[in-house]
C-alpha cells in the first residue's frame, strides 16, 4: 500500500504560506497544524484563527494538534469553528476529560485523535483506544523540530497495529517527528499509516513545495529502496 503523507505546517515558510499551502494541495494527504502555548512546549505556534484563513484554500482534511498546558475544550471547539477536520489531544491532558472531549468533537462531525509522547505507554489509552481515530505517536520530545527518533517508539507503533488487527479497531496511526532520511526505513517498516513531514525532509529540500515534495519523494524510494 502506498505510504500516505501529512504536510506539517510548522516548519513552512510563513511569508508565502498561500503559495505554499496552494501548491501542496497536489500532493499532500492531509495537512498537520500544531497549536503550541508556549507552556506545554517552549514553543509558540499557530492558533484557530490560521486554521479559519487556511481552510478556504486547503483541499485536503487539516488535523490540529493541540499542545495547550490544561487543554479546554474551547480550543478545540474554536479549532473545528474555523475548518478542522480532526482534533488530536495529547493523552495525558485529557485524562479526567476525554469522554466529554470525545463526545464534543464527535457530535460535531470530526474525528478524534490521541498524540502520545515517547515515554507514555499504550496502556495509558487502553480504556478508550476503540474510540480513537487517530492516533499520534510523538516520537521525539513535543516542541521543536530536528530532534533525533525515539527507537522504542518504533515498537509502540508495531504494537498498536497488533492490538488494532486483533480487536478490529479502526484508528488510523502516525508519527511526529524524528523521520530524517536515515531513519525512514524503519519508520516505513512499523505500517504506520501516515508520516508526517517538516522541515528536514520536506521544507528544507526547497523553497519550491513542489520540488521539495519530489526530492523528499526520491529520498523516500531510495530509503525504501536500500532496505530490500
Amino acid at each position: 500500500m502506498k505510504q500516505k503523507f501529512s504536510a506539517s505546517l510548522m516548519g513552512m515558510d510563513w511569508m508565502n504560506a498561500q503559495r505554499q499551502i496552494l501548491s501542496l494541495n497536489n500532493h499532500t494527504d492531509r495537512y498537520h497544524v500544531d497549536i503550541i502555548d508556549w507552556h506545554y512546549a517552549k514553543n509558540m505556534c499557530l492558533s484557530p484563527e490560521f486554521i479559519s484563513q487556511m481552510r478556504p484554500i486547503a483541499k485536503k482534511p487539516i488535523e490540529v494538534h493541540l499542545m495547550v498546558e490544561g487543554t479546554e475544550l474551547e480550543i478545540a471547539m474554536a479549532s473545528i469553528k474555523a475548518g478542522a477536520d480532526i482534533i488530536s489531544f495529547q493523552a495525558e491532558n485529557i485524562r479526567q476529560t476525554v469522554f466529554k472531549y470525545r463526545d464534543a468533537v464527535k457530535s460535531s462531525g470530526k474525528k478524534f485523535g490521541v498524540v502520545v509522547n515517547p515515554a507514555t505507554p499504550l496502556e495509558e489509552i487502553q480504556y478508550y483506544i476503540d474510540q480513537i481515530d487517530l492516533l499520534t505517536f510523538m516520537a521525539v520530545t513535543p516542541g521543536f523540530a530536528g530532534q533525533k527518533l525515539v527507537v522504542p517508539v518504533l515498537d509502540k507503533i508495531r504494537k498498536a497495529h497488533r492490538l488494532r488487527e486483533k480487536h478490529h479497531f479502526s484508528f488510523e496511526t502516525q508519527i511526529d517527528g524524528g523521520c530524517h532520511p536515515e531513519r525512514l526505513r524503519e519508520v516505513y517498516e512499523t505500517g504506520v499509516d501516515y508520516i508526517i513531514l517538516g522541515n528536514t525532509c520536506l521544507y528544507s529540500q526547497s523553497k519550491d513545495p513542489d520540488v521539495a515534495w519530489q526530492k523528499m519523494e526520491e529520498m523516500f524510494a531510495s530509503a525504501i529502496a536500500d532496505g530490500n
